[in-house]
């Protein structure tokens, strides 16, 4: 297969992705400024939930957006040593915070399945009707080293 024939994940391969992977990157913005944290991740009946602690100032921030129903972005990768490729899925969302005792209940639940600790001041977004994009893309390797001949010669003064 060509390299650009295997470049976009399917939808189904993007939910794999998120329901194994245990932390994604969290961002928004708000008035002009970005926001971004690296959370857990948890899948909760096909919907990806992240785990904030009660601390952080991102879940803070989240209070001006949840309420108008802004659009997040979770971001997180997989990296596969093995065939040398990177998965990425994105998912933009509109989030809303589980408060209901079950739906606590069930996040915490599957946090620790996935081997996550979630404190109990833990807060978990859902993200609502997530739109996914999933790519993969190949590793590139390192550059190689500049050959003596080829390194910069360093200017002397005179």
């Amino acid at each position: 297969m060509d390299r650009s024939e295997r470049s976009a994940l399917t939808e189904q391969e993007c939910r794999e992705l998120l329901a194994r992977t245990p932390a994604a990157r969290l961002s928004f913005v708000h008035r002009g400024c970005p926001h971004i944290e690296l959370v857990g991740l948890i899948d909760l009946d096909g919907e990806p939930v992240a785990l904030l602690p009660d601390d952080s100032d991102i879940a803070r921030a989240l209070t001006a957006v949840i309420s108008p129903r802004r659009l997040v972005a979770v971001q997180t990768d997989d990296l596969t040593e093995v065939d040398r490729w990177v998965r990425s899925v994105t998912v933009v969302a509109r989030p809303r915070w589980i408060v209901g005792v079950d739906g606590l209940r069930a996040c915490r639940h599957a946090a620790a399945a996935r081997g996550l600790h979630a404190a109990l001041d833990a807060w978990f977004l859902a993200l609502t009707n997530p739109a996914l994009s999933g790519r993969r893309t190949a590793l590139r390797a390192a550059q190689p080293r500049l050959a003596a001949a080829q390194a910069p010669k360093r200017a002397v003064a005179r």
